[in-house]
């Protein structure tokens, strides 16, 4: 039994391919929409990539077209991580599915509504524009989630003198201070959980020999140029906020007051998650600081079996 919807929020990229993956192969969760956004690559190719991931993992899910570009900002893409066109080195013919007739922040809106519970909850795993815009746009749209869960942002900046430059942060910081504003509740899933979230070559052996989508991942990794933990694996930063939908009890979690802020390096200012442990009176978000890695391995590649 499904308990719960849930909007993605993504920009595939390798990483959000294995979490969608893994979200939809959950028991516990229905995917209602998958809502793509420039920042791994353009709208263009997160688009293609979202379209073709529904065909190859046989789910008929909605996808909408949303940013092309962050609110303020000019985007900055990870081809150097992901790969040209975002699966490292697996290449996706073009795909048959089409568009959803909305875009993504009316998409998102439309799906919202058509939730009688109004609790959906809506997993980002890339910049937050698309949510940012729906927020402006729809202003009621907060009262329909019952939660954000997003990977992105450091949960380790005390006491450093140059905050860490996460990705999905840095693309559109602007986006993600209107929804911290908000006051949604909020689930961080920071980037040090891809520290010990990584696939090793030998892993990555296993996951090539599970079946055919299994192979498919294994390309993508090869090509997979992970800054994170370099020869040692490849990451998947975003698993670790799919898998927390479905099985929470894997992870530990803070509570924190979290405020974007920013930092100048080379005359460019960057945005960067401040997580505030100590904070009594504001507590806007829960963190996810540490998680079961036996667990959590064994999950995915149960659900990777389940796609014989």
């Amino acid at each position: 039994m499904k308990n719960y919807y849930v909007i993605i929020d993504c920009d595939p990229g390798i990483d959000d391919a294995m979490a969608i993956m893994n979200a939809l192969n959950s028991s516990s969760i229905e995917v209602k929409l998958l809502s793509t956004v420039s920042g791994n690559l353009s709208i263009e190719e997160t688009m293609k990539n979202a379209l073709k991931l529904t065909e190859i993992f046989k789910k008929d899910i909605p996808v909408a077209e949303g940013a092309s570009e962050p609110i303020k900002r000019q985007a900055v893409y990870a081809n150097k991580a992901q790969g040209s066109k975002g699966m490292g080195g697996f290449t996706f013919k073009t795909p048959k599915a089409k568009p959803f007739f909305l875009k993504s922040p009316e998409a998102i809106y439309y799906f919202l509504k058509g939730n009688p519970a109004k609790n959906t909850t809506i997993m980002c795993l890339g910049p937050m524009t698309n949510i940012a815009n729906l927020l402006t746009k729809y202003p009621d749209a907060k009262n329909m989630i019952s939660r954000i869960v997003f990977m992105g942002g450091s949960k380790d900046e005390q006491g450093v003198k140059e905050p860490y430059r996460e990705f999905n942060v840095a693309f559109d910081p602007e986006a993600m201070q209107i929804v911290f504003d908000s006051k949604i509740p909020l689930v961080m899933v920071p980037m040090e959980l891809g520290h010990i979230a990584y696939f090793d070559p030998n892993e990555q052996l296993k996951i090539k020999k599970a079946n055919a989508l299994g192979a498919i991942f294994y390309k993508m990794f090869k090509k997979y140029n992970d800054f994170h933990v370099g020869k040692l694996g490849a990451a998947v930063h975003d698993s670790c906020a799919a898998l927390y939908l479905s099985y929470p009890e894997i992870f530990r979690l803070e509570p924190s007051f979290l405020k974007i802020k920013y930092h100048k390096k080379d005359d460019i200012e960057y945005g960067y998650v401040k997580c505030d442990f100590n904070s009594k009176s504001q507590r806007n978000a829960e963190v996810c600081v540490d998680m079961d890695i036996e667990k959590f391995k064994k999950i995915i590649f149960g659900n990777l079996s389940n796609y014989n």
